[in-house]
């Protein structure tokens, strides 16, 4: 997947602009691409609003940069331009801001007592299997295979489940399985069960250490240069 910018001007133009002393109301936008090519808004909130309060940095005029996010432990980084009001200038006083997210965190799906996840059918060439979760009470996952049944040593009474914890790469094992290998190939479903817990991401991995394959922005501290993620030295 691949995440989209946009700078949108909401007005006024430069003229009106600069004989009130104000600054256009740029706001940035998130949008998103599987193909690189058709990208798509789904909301119409602004990802990064200005703030209308006297003296703010970003009080108009804000502006994306390239190659964001930066990816930063576990965190993402976004920076921006915005401008404050003042009375020497109208169109000047440019500063840098950054904004953070939790990494992947753009939305999760949560689950109360007793609530599931069950996902399509999947086919997958890793061994290792990750999720990116905020679990405040219990979070276990059962593999099922294309009809619904959950397949042996792989039931939810099969996983070790994950307790209070709240971190963006876990590694879900089961008692008599330390990884998914047994599976590859295979058409299966995921089934994953939430008690109190935010799910934001799952990802298949080659790799024990969870480098999942996906693309890398702009990059960041002990990353592939390659843009993907992948270990280091691959």
């Amino acid at each position: 997947i691949m995440l989209g910018l946009y700078s949108v001007w909401q007005g006024p133009e430069n003229g009106v602009c600069a004989k009130l002393g104000i600054q256009k109301k740029n706001e940035i936008f998130l949008g998103y691409s599987r193909d690189g090519f058709h990208f798509y808004r789904p909301s119409f909130k602004p990802f990064m609003a200005v703030n209308e309060t006297e003296g703010a940095w970003n009080w108009g005029n804000m502006q994306s940069i390239n190659g964001v996010p930066l990816i930063v432990g576990d965190s993402l980084y976004f920076y921006s331009s915005g401008r404050q009001r003042n009375k020497i200038m109208w169109d000047s006083y440019t500063s840098t801001g950054l904004a953070t997210l939790r990494r992947d965190g753009f939305v999760s799906m949560h689950g109360d007592k007793d609530g599931y996840l069950l996902t399509e059918k999947v086919r997958f060439d890793g061994k290792h299997l990750f999720i990116n979760a905020d679990v405040k009470g219990s979070l276990a996952v059962e593999i099922l295979d294309e009809n619904g049944k959950p397949l042996e040593g792989f039931t939810r009474k099969d996983c070790v489940p994950m307790k209070k914890t709240d971190k963006t790469k876990l590694l879900v094992t089961w008692k008599k399985h330390q990884n998914i290998a047994s599976l590859i190939g295979k058409a299966v479903r995921l089934k994953f069960y939430l008690d109190n817990a935010d799910i934001y991401a799952f990802w298949i991995s080659p790799w024990q250490t969870g480098e999942s394959r996906g693309y890398t922005s702009g990059g960041g501290p002990g990353l592939s240069t390659c843009g993907i993620d992948v270990p280091a030295n691959k």
